[in-house]
């Protein structure tokens, strides 16, 4: 019989404590796989919303709370709602350093609408100047109706589709083209002329269960593009500067508060798994320590009859390793499954987007997790082997009879 032959033999003769190890294993290779890549997930829909965001700067009204609103609108397409002058837009796009500028305009928070379940961010904007939106589209600018209709753009995941109706405030407006997923707030955002968003807020007043208030003629955020070679941190001071009333955003700074948001609850998900982990390892290590002690007769007797010290290792190291290979592939399976499945949701308690790691940084990360786990589960396991093969054959079988 191979050392093979004889591993599997007494894994299902020793099924209940098997699974007791496997068990521990799995659930911490689960747990490890999903976190770590939830965490990476994260990271990289940060990265990816920064490089495709299209401005380099964003001007808003000073405040750390308007701050930490805006963030949340750009991640994660939370509503919020503040407004600026309207005068500064023109000033900013006649100042040294900026080569374009585009005004959008929030929204109150609409909730539940006819339309669709659920809170989404309705948002206006200029598809004249416009140059953050307009890339997102799988079609050029100039197919959409003209700017002063009723029409609007809609965000991957408001689940709506070209042709259809969508009745905002008394107000109806038409899809007229849904953007691709962008991993930012924007897939839960509705996008609408500005002009319509102005009259929508007049309509409102005698269409609207609740009346909608804007400001006449103010923005919330205007989006800014800075000349080739132009100093961002300069030109953000100089805004400043001249507009008191107004913070400049620089869009590495988007990046810099969202992981600082997420570093606490990433810290908290790490400890969790580390401490799983090591709780599966010394499970793992106490099982198979008692299996050890009731083997140490045969064990002692295979030794006493000629077999090897390392014949005996290998036996058990084989045994000990398909159960933290299954395991470890299980888990990993597992952990994985559960952040396909859910990291929509996740991402949206999380307060992010809901990107994946690349499919080949994926595979890399489940491999090395089972060759970790796998590798782990047998040093765990083995480390009271270590002190039975010192022991003389007659003493362990002795041992083992006492047992």
């Amino acid at each position: 019989m191979t050392q093979w032959y004889i591993a599997i033999r007494e894994i299902r003769r020793n099924g209940l404590r098997s699974v007791l190890m496997a068990l521990s294993v799995c659930i911490a290779a689960a747990v490890m796989t999903a976190v770590l890549l939830l965490i990476l997930g994260i990271n990289r829909s940060i990265e990816h919303m920064v490089k495709r965001l299209g401005a380099d700067l964003m001007v808003i009204p000073e405040g750390e709370k308007i701050a930490k609103q805006f963030n949340e609108a750009l991640i994660t397409g939370k509503p919020a709602t503040f407004y600026l002058e309207s005068t500064i837009s023109d000033e900013l796009s006649r100042m040294p350093g900026v080569e374009h500028v585009s005004a959008q305009t929030f929204a109150q928070t609409l909730t539940n609408a006819r339309c669709c379940a659920g809170e989404f961010f309705i948002v206006g904007f200029d598809p004249e100047s416009d140059f953050t939106i307009g890339p997102w589209l799988s079609h050029d600018m100039s197919h959409l109706p003209s700017e002063s209709g009723n029409w609007a753009l809609v965000g991957d995941r408001i689940l709506l589709h070209k042709g259809d109706t969508i009745p905002f405030y008394g107000t109806s407006f038409t899809v007229a083209g849904v953007l691709q997923p962008t991993s930012t707030g924007m897939d839960w955002t509705v996008y609408v002329p500005d002009r319509a968003l102005r009259k929508m807020v007049s309509d409102s007043k005698g269409r609207a269960e609740a009346p909608l208030r804007i400001p006449p003629n103010a923005f919330s955020a205007i989006f800014v593009k800075a000349a080739p070679e132009t100093d961002l941190v300069d030109l953000a001071e100089t805004i400043e500067q001249t507009h008191p009333n107004v913070q400049a955003v620089l869009s590495s700074s988007v990046a810099k508060l969202a992981r600082g948001r997420m570093s606490t609850v990433a810290g908290v998900l790490l400890c969790v798994m580390a401490a799983l982990w090591a709780m599966a390892l010394l499970l793992s290590g106490i099982v198979f320590s008692q299996v050890v002690r009731e083997r140490q007769s045969e064990i002692g007797l295979l030794i006493a009859k000629g077999a090897e010290r390392s014949f005996v290792f290998g036996l058990l190291a084989k045994e000990s390793g398909c159960i933290a290979l299954a395991s470890s592939v299980l888990g990993c399976a597992i952990g994985l499954l559960a952040v396909i499945s859910s990291h929509q949701l996740l991402a949206k308690v999380l307060g992010t987007s809901d990107a994946l790691p690349t499919i080949a940084v994926t595979a890399a990360l489940v491999a090395a997790f089972v060759g970790f786990g796998t590798t782990s589960g047998i040093i765990a396991a083995l480390l009271p082997v270590r002190r039975l093969l010192r022991t003389e054959p007659y003493e362990a079988i002795k041992q083992g009879a006492i047992v």
